[in-house]
């Protein structure tokens, strides 16, 4: 057995070596530039976005990746669309930090994601790292980060067209002049009819519609760069009286030069929505509540690198308000939060044996309601055994600070209403992985943690939920990817297996599958081909683990016809054959995923 095992590891060797397709940097596992081959954590990148509508479908490929809800952001309410990774907390609001180049993505106020507002031809790729980060990144990157890096300011003037079913329409320029004062400008623009998705529609339900622009503005000289953006959306969420709104503005400076990395930036907010009170049958509605959530944020963070060390300090403040509007009385609440922390560091190397060595401390203060602070260590080893193989474990604390949107702003859901907890606290994970990566081939990871005072919608009564903090879950899972390119085929597959326990109960973390498998093979020819699968495991929608939400399967497929280098045409097919799955049973009411999809368009590059 044991001759077996080594001749299988020689071979799978011998094809990671024949796999290895060049060295690729990444910079989020270290906040410094390094090889992802000697990377101390594993981190998967996600290079093509053309193909999807949206940043977060593009992402879905990636099984340790999800949101609170099973739905795109395109029909989901920008308040349910929190990012976790490994399945550490799934929320409406993030149990992991999105970063744009360095800048923090995540909704100052409300934690959630905004995937609309970033231009899919502005960014080059997108590094997934699961597994705390604190030690790094402070509050928010509690299970993990995702970095949107943006491309390089290179001469360029592309143009994106498509159209498809639901009333699809989207188009994207992204064009860039380098030079003494290098400059992008990326435009993007989608307007959807959208889908009914109330799985028995009454007379209220219509098709959730969505439309959204966003740009961003580059400019670069020298060391020295700033960023602006402005992003607007505006969603119907399938009846008259349940909208959403989001608008948002930013500008980020950044300086960069000899080891010294600084970055200022703030960022206007605001969310708006309405929700109804439906009669049985949904044969009738009538106006609930209106509420709007007016926000503003600044940030700052300076980070210097001499050779294998790093130091580095932050700063954040956020400001957000609740208005909300129901039955003729009008309730505003409203917060300020002031956070900092400092880390640092180390990186050593001893022969095939490479430390990383890495504590932060953090510290916040919610004007009316208290302080805190929180220590954040990390350490891992990864020991090249053979050109082919390495072994790598880490063992970690970290931390999320409530949001003001927890602690403040109380919303609904259909029938079910979810209150604010002005005396919530921390949340804190303390765990430990270990994996092998066998070249480019194979990464595999086990991991364990347990996550202390999770903030979650606990039920109170009928229709009824606030947000508490629970006693303390053990999260524990593997997770497996492979890759291998036969030309002119390229296969790939991945799959994140995560068990949440509430200690002292038979119950799970809510919106928290066991299992999310992707796979998929992509031909390159006369016409390129990409055929992904994608499975995700049953769920419970709600913290007694009353409501199932089945598993299902969905299967993409597109194609592209390039002509020459600087056009082509292509067209894509999502839920090839039309699988109908439940993404949602809040207040008694089914809701469903996107139906088959079909959509077509050209691209053109100018130069």
């Amino acid at each position: 057995m044991g001759h077996r095992c080594l001749a299988l590891l020689a071979l799978l060797g011998a094809a990671a070596r024949a796999d290895d397709l060049g060295e690729t940097i990444v910079v989020t596992a270290t906040r410094a530039p390094v090889s992802a081959a000697d990377a101390p954590a594993p981190v998967a990148i996600v290079r093509d976005l053309a193909q999807s509508k949206a940043v977060d479908e593009a992402l879905r490929d990636q099984p340790s990746f999800a949101t609170f809800r099973r739905s795109s952001s395109l029909v989901a309410d920008p308040s349910s669309q929190g990012v976790n990774l490994r399945g550490v907390g799934p929320s409406g609001v993030s149990r992991a930090l999105v970063l744009e180049d360095g800048v923090p993505v995540n909704d100052g106020f409300g934690g959630w994601i905004y995937w609309g507002a970033i231009p899919r031809l502005s960014v080059e790729r997108i590094e997934v790292a699961p597994g705390a980060s604190s030690a790094l990144y402070g509050s928010s990157a509690l299970g993990g980060v995702v970095q949107l890096i943006s491309r390089p300011i290179e001469d360029r003037a592309e143009l994106e067209l498509q159209g498809g079913s639901f009333g699809t329409a989207l188009g994207a320029v992204s064009v860039a002049r380098k030079g003494a004062v290098g400059a992008a400008l990326d435009l993007e623009g989608l307007t959807t009819g959208g889908y009914t998705i109330v799985a028995s529609p009454g007379a209220i339900d219509r098709d959730a519609s969505s439309r959204h622009f966003a740009g961003r503005l580059r400019l670069e000289a020298g060391a020295f760069s700033l960023r602006a953006g402005a992003f607007a959306e505006d969603q119907g969420g399938g009846t008259q009286f349940t909208t959403a709104s989001a608008r948002e503005g930013d500008v980020a400076f950044g300086y960069s030069a000899n080891g010294l990395d600084a970055r200022l930036f703030t960022r206007w907010a605001r969310f708006d929505q309405q929700r109804a009170r439906i009669a049985p049958g949904r044969a009738s509605e009538q106006l609930a509540s209106t509420q709007s959530a007016p926000a503003d944020e600044q940030g700052a963070s300076v980070q210097w690198r001499r050779e294998s060390l790093t130091l580095g300090a932050d700063l954040r403040r956020v400001f957000g308000r609740s208005i909300e509007n129901a039955s003729g009385a009008e309730r505003i609440s409203s917060g300020e939060q002031r956070a900092g922390g400092i880390f640092a560091e180390e990186v050593l190397r001893f022969g095939a044996l490479q430390l990383q060595a890495a504590v932060r401390a953090d510290g916040w203060h919610n004007l009316g309601s208290g302080s805190d602070a929180e220590l954040s260590p990390r350490l891992a080893a990864r020991v090249k055994a053979a050109p082919w193989l390495a072994l790598r474990a880490a063992g970690y604390r970290s931390f999320r600070a409530p949001t003001l949107n927890e602690l403040y702003r109380p919303f609904q859901v259909g029938q079910v209403r979810t209150d604010a907890n002005p005396n919530l606290g921390p949340e804190t994970l303390l765990g430990a992985e270990a994996g092998v990566d066998l070249g480019d081939l194979v990464q595999a990871t086990a991991f364990v943690s347990r996550l202390e005072h999770p903030i979650v919608n606990a039920t109170i009564g009928p229709n009824h939920q606030m947000r508490e903090n629970l006693g303390a879950a053990r999260i524990a899972g593997i997770e497996l990817r492979a890759s291998r390119t036969v030309e002119p085929f390229r296969l790939h597959a991945a799959w994140t297996w995560a068990q949440s326990r509430v200690f002292g109960s038979d119950t799970e973390l809510p919106q928290d599958p066991r299992h999310r498998l992707a796979g998929g093979v992509a031909v390159s020819g006369f016409v390129d081909a990409d055929l992904e699968v994608r499975w995700t495991s049953d769920q419970f929608e709600d913290d007694l683990n009353q409501l199932r939400l089945p598993g299902f399967a969905v299967v993409d497929v597109s194609l592209e016809r390039r002509f020459g280098d600087r056009w082509s045409v292509f067209a894509a097919a999502e839920n090839l054959l039309d699988r109908r799955y439940l993404v949602g049973l809040q207040g008694g009411v089914a809701t469903i995923g996107q139906p088959l999809c079909v959509r077509a368009g050209v691209r053109v590059h100018a130069f």
